[in-house]
C-alpha cells in the first residue's frame, strides 16, 4: 500500500496551513479539522501541523507548485510496517516502485 502526504514549507502561514486541511494539534495531544481558530479557544492550540496527507500523488504535485515545499510516499508493506519513503518529484513518474521483492 502507498500513502502520499505533503509538508508545506516550515515559513507557510497559519491561515494557509488550515485553508488546505493541516490539523490544528491542541495541548492535551488530541488534534481537529477546523478552517480557522477562533480567539477564545487560542490558548489551547499547541501548533498547527504542517503536513497534510494522504493525497493522491497529482493533488501533491500542484501544491509543491503552488507552495513549495515537498511530497512523500510512504511504501507499506502487508504487515502494516513501513519500508520505504520516496520523495515524489515534479518532473517524471512517482510509481516506478518494485514491491515483488518486499511482498
Amino acid at each position: 500500500m502507498r500513502l502520499s502526504y505533503y509538508q508545506f514549507p516550515s515559513d507557510t502561514n497559519e491561515e494557509t496551513l488550515l485553508k488546505n486541511g493541516c490539523s490544528v494539534i491542541l495541548k492535551d495531544g488530541t488534534s481537529k479539522q477546523c478552517v480557522s481558530i477562533p480567539n477564545q479557544y487560542r490558548d489551547q492550540v499547541a501548533y498547527v501541523d504542517n503536513v497534510v496527507g494522504p493525497l493522491s500523488v497529482k493533488e501533491i504535485k500542484s501544491l509543491i507548485r503552488q507552495f513549495g515545499g515537498f511530497g512523500y510516499t510512504e511504501h507499506i508493506d502487508r504487515d502494516g510496517s513501513l519500508f520505504e519513503v520516496t520523495m515524489i518529484q515534479l518532473k517524471g513518474n512517482n510509481s516506478s516502485f518494485k514491491y515483488n521483492r518486499h511482498l
